[in-house]
C-alpha cells in the first residue's frame, strides 16, 4: 500500500519528479496516527532557502483507529536540498479547517534513495463521528467535538432544543442559541401574562410569556382579552380601538336632558355627556302644578326637557302654594292676589267681619271651631259645651246631655257632619247631628295613663268613616277608627317626649304633624308621622326660646305652618324643612308680642292667626297686619277657603269672614 501511495503521491508531484527520474532521491514521510479513523493530514514541503518554493498535499486517513501512511517528497531541481516538512491534522476530511500547531521537521533530500522522516499524529474520536475530542490533552490534537462519547453531538449536527449543545457551538443558552427549532416567547415586563417584545429561545426565559400582543407592557391592567375598563382615550384591551365599550361620541342626554355626545369623564371609569352647542339646546326652567289648582308655577328645575312629567317652560301660577291663586282666575275679595296681577283685591272691597257674641251665653268660652259643608255648617266646643251651627237655620243646636258635656279642648268635623271632640282627663266623644237621641258616644282612655289631657284632634275622611288622631299633653297619641264603639277602635299608637297642643294633616297618615314643646328643653317642637302612625319623628323648628307651639295647619304636600308663643310662626317647605317667618309685631297700644293661639293658611301669602291680644292677624308673604280686633280673646280658627272661615273664643263669640263668590273672568 505504501508503495502505491508513494507512486500516487509522486504522480501528484509533491515536490517534483519526472518519469525518467526514478532513481532521484526523496524524503519518505511516514505518518503514524492513533485514536481516530477518519481525518486528513496536510503535508507541506517548503524550500528552506526560498520559502516561496512550497507545495502541499492532503492525505486521507485510510479508516483504522491506529496505523501509518507514507508519502514520498521529491524536490524540484531548482529547489535547494534542505526542505522543511510540516504536517497538520483535519477532522472528518480535508475540507475542514486544520487543527492544532503544525509539526515541522527539516531534512535534506538525498541524491539517490530515500530518507525517512517520521511524524506521530494523535487525536481522540471515541464515538467515531469524525470529529476529535475537544479535551486539551498533552500530545493529543484537540478537536471540535465537545461530547466525544456521543456521535449525535458534533459540529456537523443541526442544533435543536433538547437541553444539550448538539453542534458544540458553546456560548449562550447552553450552546443552544443557534437551535433551529427555538420557540417564540414574549417578554412580560408587567407580569400580566401577556408579553410584548418577541424573543426566540428553547425554553421560557425568566419574565417571559408564551402569549404576545400586549400593547402596554408597563401596565398590568392593560392586556388583550379583557373588557375596555377605562374611558381614557387608550386601548385597554389591545384590540386596536380606544374606549369602544363606552360608546364615546354616541348621542346622549345629559343630566338636564340636553342633547350631547358621550366623552370620557375625569373619573376614568365613567363617561360624561358633553352638551352640543346651540340656543335650542340650552336648558330652561320648567314648571309643574304642585298645589293642585290646574296652573303650573312650581319650579321643577332646569332642563332642555322637563325634569318631571307634565312640565311647561313658562310659569302659569304666581303662587304655587295655593289653589286660590293662578293666572286667569277671577279676583276675589279675600286678601289674595287671585289673578296674579300683582295686586290683591283690585276692583273690590274686602267685606267686614261678622260678629256673633254670646251664642251660648255671655260667660261661656269656646275653645274650638270646625266648619264643614263648604263652611255653611260647623261645630263649636268648650268646657261642657258642644253645639252645631247651620247658616241656613236660625239659632244654634246645643247638645246638653251629660254624655256631651265634658271639658272639651278641640273639635273636628267630618264631611258627613259627624263631630269628634277631645278634652281633659282622656275624654273623647262623637255623634252625628241627626240621631235618634241627644246623647253622645263618649269613651275615656284608661285613667292610669298619667293624666291624659287631649289638646288637639284631626281626622282623615274615608267612605267607611273618618279615622281620628288625638294628641295629649303627656305626649300620647291615640287613633280612633270606625265604628268607634269597640275596645280595639280606640288605641294608643305612640308617645313622644313632648307636651302636644295641636295636630293637623291632609288625607294620609304620613301627612300628620303634631306640635307642642319638647320636655327636655321646653322649646318649640314638631313631630311627623310615618305611614302607619306608629313612629313620629321629631323635627326642630329652629327656635332658641322656650315656647309652646299651639296651632298647626298643613296647607298641602309642600307647605305647612306652626304657630305659638311670642308671635312665632314657622313655615315648612318640604326638603328645606322648617324656617321662621317674621315675628308677629306688638299691636297698637300693646306692650308685648302676643301669643298665637291658632293658625290657618290658604297660601304662603295668606296666613291668618288668632292671638291672646284679641286680634286676627294676617301675613301677606312679607309682613303682618291686624285685620280685626275683638272684644274677647279668640282661640280657634277654621274654614275651607279664604272666602269662608271663622274664629271662636271667649264669651262664646264667633267671628265670621264671608266674601262673595268671585265673578268668572
Amino acid at each position: 500500500m505504501r508503495l502505491i501511495l508513494m507512486a500516487v503521491l509522486c504522480a501528484s508531484v509533491l515536490a517534483g519528479c519526472k518519469k525518467d527520474d526514478s532513481k532521484a532521491g526523496a524524503l519518505k514521510v511516514t505518518l503514524a496516527y492513533s485514536g481516530f479513523a477518519r481525518g486528513c493530514v496536510t503535508v507541506t514541503a517548503t524550500d528552506v532557502d526560498n520559502a516561496a518554493n512550497t507545495s502541499s498535499i492532503d492525505v486521507e486517513i485510510p479508516g483504522n483507529n491506529t496505523g501509518t501512511v507514507s508519502v514520498a517528497v521529491y524536490r524540484k531541481k531548482d529547489w535547494g536540498r534542505v526542505l522543511s516538512v510540516t504536517t497538520q491534522l483535519h477532522e472528518v476530511d480535508c475540507s475542514t479547517p486544520a487543527l492544532g500547531i503544525p509539526q515541522e521537521k527539516k531534512a535534506q533530500v538525498p541524491v539517490e534513495g530515500s530518507l525517512d522522516v517520521a511524524f506521530l499524529v494523535r487525536a481522540n474520536d471515541s464515538d467515531g463521528d469524525g470529529y476529535f475530542s475537544s479535551d486539551d490533552a498533552e500530545g493529543v490534537v484537540s478537536g471540535t467535538d465537545c461530547e466525544d462519547s456521543d456521535k449525535t453531538v458534533n459540529p456537523s449536527v443541526t442544533e435543536v432544543c433538547n437541553g444539550k449543545d448538539d453542534n458544540c457551538s458553546g456560548g449562550a443558552e447552553g450552546g443552544e442559541s443557534d437551535a433551529t427549532d427555538k420557540k417564540t416567547w414574549f417578554m412580560d415586563a408587567d407580569g400580566d401574562g401577556f408579553g410584548s417584545t418577541e424573543v426566540k429561545a428553547c425554553f421560557r426565559p425568566s419574565g417571559a410569556s408564551d402569549v404576545g400582543g400586549d400593547c402596554n407592557d408597563t401596565e398590568a391592567q392593560i392586556r388583550p382579552g379583557r373588557a375596555e375598563f377605562l374611558c381614557d382615550g387608550k386601548d385597554d384591551n389591545c384590540n386596536g380601538m380606544n374606549d369602544e365599550d363606552f360608546g364615546v361620541d354616541s348621542e346622549c342626554k345629559d343630566a338636564l336632558k340636553c342633547t350631547g355626545k358621550l366623552a370620557c369623564a375625569s373619573t376614568p371609569s365613567q363617561t360624561t355627556c358633553v352638551r352640543l352647542p346651540g340656543a335650542e339646546n340650552e336648558p330652561k326652567v320648567w314648571f309643574v302644578d304642585s298645589d293642585g289648582d290646574g296652573f303650573k308655577g312650581q319650579d321643577a328645575g332646569l332642563g332642555c326637557e322637563s325634569p318631571v312629567d307634565g312640565g311647561v317652560p313658562q310659569s302659569e301660577d304666581c303662587d304655587e302654594s295655593s289653589v286660590y291663586v293662578g293666572n286667569g282666575l277671577a279676583e276675589a275679595c279675600d286678601r289674595l292676589d287671585n289673578n296674579c296681577s300683582g295686586t290683591a283685591d283690585e276692583g273690590c272691597t274686602v267685606p267686614d267681619w261678622g260678629i256673633d257674641a254670646g251664642v251660648l251665653g255671655p260667660s261661656e268660652r269656646l275653645n274650638s271651631i270646625a266648619l264643614y259643608d263648604q263652611g255653611q255648617k260647623g261645630w263649636i266646643a268648650g268646657p261642657n259645651k258642644l253645639a252645631h251651627l247651620d247658616s241656613s237655620t236660625p239659632g244654634i243646636k246645643e247638645f246638653t246631655d251629660n254624655s256631651c258635656r265634658k271639658s272639651w279642648n278641640a273639635v273636628w268635623a267630618a264631611q258627613d257632619g259627624r263631630v269628634f271632640v277631645v278634652g281633659e282627663d282622656g275624654w273623647l266623644s262623637t255623634r252625628k247631628l241627626v240621631e235618634a237621641n241627644e246623647t253622645c258616644f263618649t269613651p275615656q282612655v284608661p285613667t292610669d295613663k298619667n293624666n291624659t289631657d287631649f289638646n288637639g284632634v284631626f281626622g282623615i275622611d274615608d267612605a267607611l268613616g273618618a279615622t281620628i288622631f288625638a294628641v295629649a299633653s303627656n305626649g300620647r297619641i291615640y287613633r280612633w277608627a270606625p265604628p268607634y264603639s269597640g275596645a280595639s277602635d280606640l288605641v294608643e299608637i305612640a308617645q313622644v317626649p313632648a307636651n302636644l297642643r295641636a295636630i293637623g294633616g291632609l288625607k294620609s297618615v304620613d301627612s300628620l304633624i303634631a306640635v307642642g314643646n319638647a320636655n327636655a328643653d321646653l322649646k318649640a317642637q314638631a313631630y311627623r308621622a310615618n305611614s302607619t302612625g306608629a313612629t313620629w319623628t321629631a323635627e326642630s323648628l329652629g327656635g332658641s326660646a322656650t315656647a309652646f307651639m299651639r296651632g298647626v295647619h298643613v296647607l298641602n304636600a309642600h307647605y305647612a305652618y306652626a304657630a305659638g308663643d311670642n308671635g312665632r310662626v314657622y313655615e315648612w317647605t318640604g326638603e328645606a324643612g322648617w324656617n321662621a317667618l317674621p315675628q308677629l309685631p306688638i299691636p297698637n297700644g300693646g306692650t308685648a308680642v302676643p301669643d298665637i293661639l291658632d293658625v290657618l293658611s290658604f297660601s304662603k301669602n295668606g296666613i291668618y292667626a288668632v292671638t291672646n291680644a284679641n286680634t286676627i292677624a294676617f301675613f301677606n308673604g312679607s309682613a303682618w297686619s291686624t285685620e280685626h280686633t275683638a272684644a274677647q280673646t279668640l282661640r280657634s280658627l277654621d274654614g275651607p277657603k279664604p272666602t269662608r272661615f271663622a274664629a271662636a273664643g271667649d264669651d262664646s263669640t264667633i267671628v265670621n269672614f264671608t266674601a262673595p263668590a268671585p265673578t268668572p273672568p
